[in-house]
């Protein structure tokens, strides 16, 4: 029972980043006869070409990727991991949202499109470090620009980990290590005082699937955990500080965490929905009604977009209407538009419930098709098996 529960953990992640690789060669393609045209038995892991783009609706945004490589969506997800992984299995905020910046920020080491989120939390953290930077400067200090930029720089370090008084202890602390002087604590305190909002969030007002595209491994390492919608409202609101998207988190990851307990995506479906809210519910429960429909129809009639209550949906009829991995991932591709955001979801819960190989669980070879598969592995061993 142990292994067949870190086999499902390993494979909730896995499931849905092969997912998203499989989904990048037709990810934002909205004219579905186009899509089959072109690809009209296998339409995974095609490489990205900018003629399949011609003359139809969609936006070419992979033109860099290679067969196997990962959207901005799996992006994100592989930067939670890393996170997780640095931080013993637990879930840090500030380690994530530097983590976050320095993967997709400037000199980072993506390499791709940035999303409308992505592109709008990294401005605000920007904004929001400048901003204190230039009220710490503004506060009189009588020593020189060099010991100055010192001190701003001990307290932002501190003041993006704690607030209230654990932070006056923190700024206190390292403020003596270098000068112990009562005049200089008091500069760092007043510092402190003035920038502690910094450790807010700096997400993008924004309601579509990056919001649920890091939660995988989040759920995987939290399943059964309390702590875990509290984690997921902040690794939600770090990239989407936006109350609708912080619902859909936490539905999406309920459900991801029932499909580990259950072998049904119905099941998980059912359960992970019990505590959900009306706005989310009613969306999941007009899908569920409409399981006579194709998932493309299903899809055109939500809306093929990045939102939310469009890819939401269109991820619950594809699961209870598909009889494998390979199935539901290909009729996700058919269906255009945001593919890959609704990947993550769709790829974690059937990973979960379907495993690895045979008829019904992710293909072996999908996998070895991931660029990043060595790294996978050694992220999966150190998070889920050591």
């Amino acid at each position: 029972m142990y292994e067949e529960r870190k086999n499902r953990l390993r494979n909730t992640i896995l499931g849905a980043l092969v997912a998203d690789a499989a989904s990048v060669g037709f990810h934002w393609l909205y004219d579905q006869e186009r899509i089959r045209e072109i690809a009209a038995d296998s339409p995974e892991f095609h490489p990205p070409t900018l003629s399949d783009y011609d003359n139809v609706s969609g936006f070419f945004a992979h033109g860099s990727k290679r067969i196997g490589d990962f959207s901005q969506y799996g992006e994100q997800s592989m930067v939670l991991m890393r996170s997780l992984v640095a931080n013993g299995g637990r879930y840090n905020k500030t380690h994530y949202e530097d983590s976050f910046r320095e993967h997709f920020g400037y000199g980072g080491n993506y390499v791709g499109y940035i999303d409308h989120a992505t592109r709008d939390t990294l401005d605000n953290i920007t904004r929001a470090e400048n901003d204190v930077i230039k009220r710490a400067k503004a506060i009189p200090f009588g020593g020189d620009d060099n010991t100055q930029r010192m001190m701003i720089t001990k307290v932002l370090a501190n003041v993006k980990q704690a607030k209230g008084e654990q932070l006056r202890q923190k700024v206190e602390d390292a403020t003596r290590q270098t000068h112990d002087d009562n005049r200089m604590v008091a500069y760092a305190l007043n510092i402190a005082a003035e920038v502690e909002n910094i450790s807010g969030y700096h997400g993008a007002n924004d309601e579509q699937l990056p919001a649920i595209s890091k939660l995988p491994a989040l759920v995987s390492v939290y399943a059964g955990d309390s702590a875990l919608h509290d984690v997921v409202e902040s690794a939600v609101r770090v990239t989407n500080d936006n109350d609708l998207a912080v619902l859909f988190g936490h539905t999406a990851a309920s459900i991801m965490e029932a499909a580990i307990y259950y072998a049904d995506p119905l099941a998980a479906i059912s359960t992970g929905c019990d505590n959900a809210d009306p706005i989310v519910t009613k969306l999941i429960d007009e899908a569920l009604s409409l399981r006579d429909e194709t998932t493309t129809v299903i899809t055109s009639k939500f809306g093929m977009s990045c939102n939310l209550t469009c890819g939401i949906p269109s991820v619950i009829h594809n699961l209870i209407t598909s009889g494998s991995y390979r199935e539901a991932i290909r009729k996700n591709i058919y269906a255009g538009g945001d593919s890959c955001g609704r990947a993550i979801l769709l790829g974690a819960v059937l990973g979960a419930t379907n495993g690895i190989g045979g008829e019904t669980g992710i293909p072996l070879e999908w996998i070895e098709n991931l660029t990043q598969r060595q790294e996978v592995d050694e992220l999966l061993q150190t998070l889920i098996d050591s």
